[in-house]
């Protein structure tokens, strides 16, 4: 299958690649700047063997290349046209996380209280109104849209580590994670961008882990500070704690677990050189395949076989979207 990239600088090339590994080729990609466009094509070159075209507008590769996937790695606010555009031109879409967020000039954070805390939907009327059109955008029938929330990739792995010590997984109690990372920058490196870049990770291991879960909104307390963000609330019967953090001092931290079972997690290269994923209880590890990696396979096989769905869907993207807004409707900065 031919792969096209929007935006493949920076995420996007990490898209080429497991893509590539999986037995499709990128066959095209949009930049910026005609300067951007030829440094990242050399990349390319040399990751994954690149020789296709390159575009600086989107639609203009929707137009010209027979695609059968679009990767959307474009900032937050670019996605959701974009992710509308492929799908209304019959490709199927892997879009980076969050699955969309309004321009800055739309929305100013923090964002002012919700008046009702007991309240069942979004509030703010460019959260609400962006909610509505992506819910439009991702109830396009034919093609596959997945969603690159990986984490969700690690559950089985996980449940090997809780069964071998504790037995049976038949009642999730809580949820915890937490996501720290180096890799922020522009308008999402601190504050409500924290959470916004980072929190997808944990509510999309949540949502399928407990897939008849439902926000109580009332429950929901959300700390948000310049390079920490938390928020605690119950989800379904769970009690949940995510920590979102910005750490560029030391190696960041990845631990996720329920009922009190957490695994450090940590991705790297085993003794053969192939990038892995590795998870870590009390000193007992299980390795498996790059998160992304599984991730991309599992989207690749809901192409073929339409029994199969992607990791994270359009409900559970939309239903991510949702918590992403709601939490931080309900959320206080820290000023001190």
């Amino acid at each position: 299958m031919n792969v096209g990239i929007i935006g493949a600088s920076g995420i996007g090339k990490h898209h080429a690649k497991w893509f590539t590994l999986a037995g499709c080729k990128v066959t095209a990609f949009t930049g910026t700047t005609p300067e951007r466009c030829a440094a990242t094509a050399a990349l390319l070159r040399d990751l994954c063997g690149f020789g296709g075209q390159t575009y600086l507008d989107y639609r203009e590769m929707l137009e010209h290349e027979p695609l059968d996937i679009v990767c959307v790695c474009s900032p937050p606010e670019a996605h959701l046209n974009q992710i509308a555009d492929a799908l209304a031109a019959g490709r199927h879409v892997y879009a980076e996380k969050p699955v969309t967020w309004p321009p800055s000039d739309l929305l100013s954070c923090p964002l002012a209280s919700c008046p009702n805390p007991r309240a069942r939907s979004v509030f703010h009327p460019a959260l609400h109104l962006l909610l509505e059109e992506t819910r439009s955008a991702l109830s396009f029938s034919g093609p596959v849209f997945g969603l690159n929330a990986q984490y969700v990739a690690a559950r089985e792995a996980y449940r090997t580590l809780y069964e071998a010590e504790r037995g049976a997984l038949r009642h999730i109690e809580s949820f915890y994670f937490l996501l720290e990372s180096k890799g922020l920058s522009g308008r999402y490196s601190a504050f409500e961008g924290i959470w916004i870049d980072m929190a997808p990770h944990g509510l999309s291991q949540m949502i399928d882990w407990l897939p008849e879960g439902t926000l109580k909104p009332d429950t929901v307390t959300c700390d948000i500070g310049e390079e920490t963000t938390s928020a605690s609330f119950c989800y379904g019967d769970a009690r949940i704690e995510m920590v979102c953090r910005k750490n560029v001092v030391s190696i960041p931290k990845r631990r996720f677990g329920v009922n009190d079972f957490w695994v450090d997690y940590e991705g790297r290269a085993d003794e053969n050189g192939v990038y892995r994923s590795f998870l870590t209880h009390n000193g007992k590890t299980v390795m498996i395949d790059d998160l992304m990696d599984v991730s991309v396979r599992r989207f690749l096989e809901a192409i073929r076989r339409p029994e199969i769905q992607p990791f994270v869907g359009p409900q559970q993207a939309l239903e991510n979207l949702e918590l992403i807004m709601m939490i931080l409707e309900r959320g206080k900065r820290k000023t001190s």
